[in-house]
């Protein structure tokens, strides 16, 4: 394995309270549990025969070979914490068009055969959405839109994507076209001392999206669900954003011991969809569904959604969790998906207007890497990138130095919720910050260089900072 590493310093974070050490990905001690050049599993599209453009499901006869006689789709419904069937469509030769957010196809043969099955995601408008009106009106008029590259500043999007397992140590060894273009390309700021606040995914993610700890949350043990729990995107929406969470497996906020969420939580809820398709399937093990990756899916929903969203204010939280759960190497299967999805971000001017951050929840948990010193530090250290466009730089030049400042400060989970609020008030943070108690600071604000794990909330079994030193 060729290191793309090159270490300037030994610490990532120095301070009389904290230090961080700095360590090679591919050090010596580990580099036999690394391999060379790990396989990258494609999932088989054979079977893809259909696809959806502009609200159209067409069939793929190039794909078919004219093996396809009919079609007809299922659509797929919320149903507190679960999912339903719809009607059956009526049988489709060629296209039709379709009114539903979710759907399931069948292909059949000349003999009534079925012989593909696909699901697909739709853009659609929503009536319950009480910004349904003004976006009706945005999208009937798109094609006469000019060029909006100069268009509002004054409110940030808020495009949040989560790869479960990531570190930052490991976003060197299988992430490399991702950091190369975050870093190079948009200029985004990576937080050296990013260190997590608890065990796994729900707990950290918690803290992320509520500035709290799961356990200090009664709404977590509430039986019926967690719909009252103070999750961030309620504040979005309450000052009109449109919000959309999906993920692509069950373990964060629904599961076998947490109920999830009994009404729609976000405007944009994408569980119904990744449970119908996943359907019947091991819940980490099997990653290919029906033609496609659970990532694959995972950003093309988020894409389609942000390009119809992106002159309206959306807020939108993607979370990739089977691909990299439990794997170091299995990060590389979605580097390129990843890397190309922000190029084409970036192209459609989507990122003009938008704050993104591509962080992990915390690093690896288990596997032959992880019970040594670099897996035990790792472990601590999920990455996280944050990108701003360049006219914030220029307007808000006091907020983006401290960001960059903050690069090499120890950093959180709270902190990324408390920068959360302050986007929601970036002239006059004080009427949104001062309304809660915060455990973090937000990354726009300067954090002090003597900040100790204590003084950040971070529980010391999981602190990075002195760690073997």
């Amino acid at each position: 394995m060729v290191s793309k590493f090159t270490k300037r310093t030994n610490f990532l974070v120095e301070s009389e309270v904290c230090k961080i050490r700095s360590v090679d990905p591919f050090d010596p001690s580990i580099n036999f549990f690394l391999p060379y050049n790990p396989k990258i599993s494609l999932c088989n599209d054979s079977n893809l025969l259909t696809y959806v453009d502009n609200n159209i499901l067409y069939i793929n006869f190039t794909k078919s070979r004219n093996q396809v006689e009919y079609c007809s789709y299922e659509p797929i419904y919320y149903i507190s914490n679960s999912f339903k069937f719809g009607k059956i469509s009526g049988n489709f030769k060629k296209s039709v068009r379709v009114t539903d957010e979710f759907i399931k196809v069948q292909c059949f043969d000349s003999s009534n055969k079925v012989i593909a099955k696909n699901f697909h995601t739709v853009f659609v408008i929503k009536n319950s959405n009480q910004k349904a009106a003004d976006l009706r009106k945005h999208v009937v008029q798109r094609k006469n839109i000019p060029n909006t590259s100069n268009r509002r500043e004054s409110r940030l999007n808020v495009l949040l994507i989560m790869l479960e397992s990531t570190s930052r140590i490991n976003s060197y060894r299988y992430l490399r076209k991702t950091r190369k273009y975050l870093l190079e390309t948009l200029d985004a700021t990576e937080l050296l001392g990013y260190n997590k606040v608890a065990l796994n995914t729900r707990p950290n993610m918690a803290a992320l999206l509520t500035g709290e700890f799961l356990e200090n949350l009664s709404c977590f043990k509430n039986k019926e669900g967690v719909d009252q729990c103070p999750f961030i995107w309620k504040q979005y929406s309450k000052l009109g954003y449109t919000t959309h969470y999906g993920q692509d497996a069950y373990c964060t906020f629904y599961s076998k011991d947490m109920p999830g969420f009994k009404y729609q939580p976000t405007d944009y809820y994408d569980q119904p969809f990744h449970d119908a398709n996943e359907q019947g399937k091991p819940q980490f093990s099997h990653l290919c569904f029906n033609g496609k990756s659970s990532s694959e899916y995972v950003n093309e929903r988020m894409f389609n959604l942000v390009s119809n969203l992106k002159d309206n204010p959306f807020f939108s939280l993607s979370m990739h969790i089977r691909m990299t759960h439990n794997s170091l190497t299995r990060a590389v299967t979605i580097d390129k998906l990843i890397s190309k999805t922000l190029q084409r971000l970036h192209k459609n001017i989507i990122l003009n207007n938008t704050f993104l951050a591509l962080f992990g929840d915390h690093g690896i948990r288990s596997g032959k890497v992880r019970p040594t010193f670099i897996g035990q530090l790792e472990e601590k250290l999920p990455m996280m990138f944050i990108y701003v466009p360049p006219w914030f730089k220029t307007k808000y030049c006091s907020y983006f130095k401290n960001l960059r400042t903050n690069a090499r400060r120890l950093t959180t989970h709270f902190d990324t919720h408390s920068t959360l609020l302050h986007l929601l008030e970036l002239d006059n943070n004080q009427l949104v910050m001062k309304t809660y108690r915060q455990k973090g600071i937000s990354l726009f604000n300067k954090i002090p260089l003597n900040r100790s794990c204590q003084d950040a909330h971070i529980p010391s079994k999981w602190c990075a900072c002195n760690f073997h030193l």
